[in-house]
């Protein structure tokens, strides 16, 4: 899930791979804790703007591009697919293509437009809040649906995880989010997050009749553009 060194396993059974879906948003913390430190000490001595595309372009590397990645492949996929075969064959494709380029253009510069709207003080608490928050609709879709392909990481993921994963996952949202956040923005985070996974899942069941691992990762990304401008919104309507 990230560039972080970690020991090295010889061979994990596939279910196993699957429950471990439970500590996606304890990996969340780990993210959000190191972007959020990452804008904090840019912003000392750089300007805002560029402390934010800093912080950004960091989490995009500790995480190899991961869900971007699959946010990028799902466009090109869905844009130009008709057909179930037609989609899972594009969103396999290595090239990316338009559909593609014009969601991760768009998607760099949402994060960056919506956390520049917030106040700096602001913008640490909701990255952790956004890594963390972001990655409980792949552990929640991955309970739910099953693979649309069979093989790939959506496999490994697809009705692997149980009520234990689940409540492991859930609570360290949960726990994060108290901690960062006032408690009426955690029920706020938690309801925006819990309406992005159920839209995302019920498109990805109609169009695939399942998820694949690019579909995880696309959720995970409209997650946190989601959470985003709910802190924006949160930060407006706040007297």
């Amino acid at each position: 899930m990230t560039r972080l060194p970690g020991p090295r396993i010889e061979r994990i059974a596939d279910e196993n791979l699957g429950k471990a879906a439970a500590f996606f948003p304890l990996v969340g913390v780990i993210v959000g804790c190191a972007t959020a430190l990452v804008f904090v000490l840019l912003q000392r001595d750089l300007p805002l703007a560029i402390s934010v595309l800093g912080a950004i372009v960091f989490a995009t590397f500790i995480t190899n591009g991961l869900h971007e990645d699959g946010f990028a492949d799902v466009f090109d996929g869905f844009g130009g697919g008709w057909s179930k075969e037609r989609t899972l064959e594009i969103m396999r494709d290595s090239h990316i293509g338009v559909y593609g380029v014009l969601a991760l253009v768009f998607l760099v510069l949402s994060k960056l437009h919506l956390l520049l709207a917030l106040q700096p003080n602001e913008i640490w608490r909701w990255l952790i809040v956004a890594h963390v928050a972001s990655r409980w609709p792949p552990l929640v879709l991955g309970a739910w649906l099953p693979p649309a392909r069979r093989d790939g990481l959506g496999k490994l993921v697809a009705q692997q995880p149980g009520v234990l994963e689940l409540i492991i996952g859930t609570t360290t949202v949960v726990i994060t989010l108290l901690l960062t956040i006032s408690r009426q923005a955690t029920l706020v985070a938690l309801l925006v997050t819990g309406s992005v996974t159920l839209l995302s899942g019920f498109y990805f069941r109609r169009r695939l009749q399942g998820v694949t691992g690019d579909c995880l990762g696309a959720a995970a990304q409209f997650t946190e553009v989601a959470l985003y401008l709910t802190a924006v919104l949160l930060a407006t309507l706040t007297p």
